[in-house]
């Protein structure tokens, strides 16, 4: 009867082990490439709101490399509406070649010629700028076409962080920014897929002696972007966008921002994350039952 009870309660602990192996979630990490982005994977942000855009020309050398991070005199664009989406076209070993494009109803192009500034209607009619990208999967150092590095994409981050666990947001030119990670079961917020599990990144972030501001909500399951300020990004300065002006309005979900994916986020939030509580449950249970052998085992020995 005891070599039963012995031999039931190794096959428990066993067992338990093995499920808290597969319920404990990955502490977030860039040593993870992102298993949903593969070939025809795509985001797409919205703005129906008018706004406006700092943009560059890629081929102008003085935009070489990070210096479109710098305070240039850029030329901006008008729009009364806008979208920014990025597909992945393939996906090679530790690179994703992604197609960007930035589509826009255009009202005004103002730029300056030497001392004067000069506007240009443009009518509302519906333009783009294009651009493609290579992403290191592991780092999310972004690429253009000519192998020169553009800097660290935070559209994505890497997935189930800790709370205040700390994330590089940017790695280039030997300067290196990271920011905290805010999240707990109270972390959520709904998207096109239903409401999901999050976290919070956000702060100011200084860039060749510019400061940025950055906020945005990540979805906790897959790192993405789904909600915030899509105001800059080096996938963005592919296309020759500098500042995009994406805002999602006060007092709202930010559904307008992010507006189309055929990325999996994974399953809605439950009212009851029974997750969460096998991931607390399970080591505690394992616990008691080691503490109850070793009692069982004392007491056979001592008859």
């Amino acid at each position: 009867m005891a070599k039963k009870m012995r031999k039931f309660i190794t096959l428990t602990l066993i067992a338990c082990l093995c499920v808290l192996g597969v319920l404990l979630p990955v502490i977030a990490s860039d040593n993870f490439a992102p298993s949903w982005l593969k070939e025809d994977a795509y985001v797409k942000y919205v703005s129906y709101q008018a706004g406006s855009a700092r943009v560059f020309d890629v081929t102008n050398s003085q935009f070489a490399g990070t210096n479109y991070m710098l305070n240039y005199n850029f030329d901006s664009i008008r729009y009364s509406s806008a979208s920014f989406m990025w597909r992945c076209v393939s996906v090679n070993g530790t690179m994703a070649r992604l197609q960007v494009t930035f589509d826009y109803v255009g009202e005004e192009l103002c730029y300056w010629a030497g001392s004067e500034q000069v506007i240009v209607p443009l009518g509302g009619e519906s333009l783009q700028l294009v651009g493609e990208a290579y992403v290191n999967l592991y780092n999310r150092a972004v690429y253009n076409v000519n192998g020169i590095l553009l800097g660290t994409t935070h559209l994505w981050l890497p997935a189930n962080p800790n709370n205040s666990q700390e994330i590089i947001v940017w790695d280039a030119d030997s300067e290196k920014t990271l920011l905290s990670v805010i999240t707990d079961d109270t972390t959520f917020t709904t998207t096109i897929q239903g409401k999901q599990d999050g976290f919070l990144v956000n702060g100011a972030v200084t860039i060749k002696g510019q400061q940025w501001s950055m906020g945005m909500f990540y979805d906790l399951d897959t790192g993405l972007g789904v909600d915030g300020s899509l105001l800059w990004d080096p996938l963005m300065a592919v296309a020759g966008i500098a500042f995009s002006g994406f805002r999602a309005p006060p007092h709202d979900s930010g559904l307008k921002s992010f507006a189309e994916t055929n990325i999996d986020l994974g399953p809605e939030r439950s009212a009851i994350n029974w997750i969460r509580i096998l991931q607390y449950s399970i080591l505690p249970v394992t616990i008691l039952l080691i503490v109850s052998a070793l009692i069982i085992k004392h007491k056979k020995k001592k008859n």
